[in-house]
């Protein structure tokens, strides 16, 4: 009877949420593999009684039968959430509700549910806790652009197998959509955008393509062929999510305001920054940058409350610039 109630869990672990779905026959092998040795109708049994006691749906028009957790059911964990985890989930969904796609959302949306109902539970005070969290983007961030929800989970899926993929993409300088073949190497999340990281077969050089721009994506069979010593944290590190003015980084030399500036005691632009020659009126800043348009706008966004000190090509490049703005709007 232990063993029977054992594989009754094990085999619930192993059906998926609707839409998808397993056969009796891959329940079969995966059983098998955990040590439980069964027959197709044995385990059709057993799904027809725990189908009694739990939300299992069956697609009996094909042969060996789909079985599926349905969509909506409780994610009832074992053990069961803790206060401290359940608040995990509660913070997650205020963190990713603004970054994924709804479709996406849904998927999790049971697990945030089960979160709800712990936090609820008796009375607890913590079940105030989602009507004092909000999550703001800083700066002016337009609406997110919308992700197919189809071309999310299958680029997830090939990049946690490290397959390529083909996909149908339309870069901003393209006439018409093209069919590239890429190899998956990671996702980075920029606001607003979410880009997949990769490289694409034939074109030298890793790419950012914005995912919102994928419109179609089929999975290879073939694994994905990594540049040689690649990281993605290095690739972020290297300036590259940037809109990059040149290769060679800026060693910047400022003098800052206070109060105006006192951020950058607290949130260093690098974790090569130094701060030097603190009074009560300014301090300087020595610091190593991607030479890039966020850098520029920047600076120009703080130019009240700082000096460029070097690289002084670039404290003319700005002041240009703003001699330039000063009389558009005169």
């Amino acid at each position: 009877m232990a063993d029977t109630a054992l594989r009754y869990l094990e085999m619930l672990q192993l059906i998926p949420r609707y839409p998808h779905a397993i056969n009796t026959a891959e329940l079969k092998d995966k059983l098998a593999e955990l040590g439980y040795n069964i027959n197709l109708r044995s385990i059709q049994r057993d799904l027809e009684k725990l189908s009694v006691s739990f939300p299992l749906i069956s697609d009996e028009s094909v042969r060996p039968y789909r079985w599926s957790f349905d969509a909506g059911a409780s994610a009832k964990m074992l053990p069961t959430l803790d206060m401290s985890t359940a608040l995990t989930f509660e913070l997650a969904h205020a963190y990713l509700t603004p970054i994924l796609p709804p479709k996406v959302l849904a998927h999790l949306e049971p697990h945030f549910k089960e979160a709800r109902a712990i936090l609820t539970r008796n009375g607890n005070p913590l079940s105030h806790w989602p009507e004092k969290i909000r999550l703001i983007s800083r700066g002016l961030i337009g609406a997110r652009p919308d992700i197919k929800a189809d071309v999310l989970e299958k680029l997830t899926q090939a990049l946690l197998d490290e397959h390529q993929c083909s996909i149908t993409y339309q870069a901003r300088n393209w006439k018409k959509p093209q069919e590239i073949t890429i190899h998956p190497l990671g996702l980075v999340s920029r606001d607003p955008n979410t880009y997949l990281i990769a490289t694409i077969d034939g074109r030298e050089g890793v790419r950012q393509l914005a995912m919102h721009r994928i419109s179609d994506v089929s999975m290879l069979s073939e694994k994905i062929i990594s540049p040689k010593d690649f990281s993605l944290d290095s690739f972020i590190d290297s300036g590259a999510m940037h809109v990059l003015s040149s290769e060679q980084p800026v060693e910047l030399y400022l003098r800052c305001d206070k109060p105006a500036l006192l951020q950058l005691l607290e949130s260093p632009l690098s974790e090569n920054q130094k701060i030097s020659n603190v009074t009560d009126d300014n301090f300087e800043v020595q610091v190593t940058v991607p030479d890039s348009q966020d850098l520029r706008w920047w600076l120009l966004a703080q130019s009240p409350h700082l000096d460029i000190v070097e690289p002084v090509w670039l404290r003319l490049e700005l002041s240009d610039t703003l001699k330039k703005a000063i009389n558009r709007h005169q």
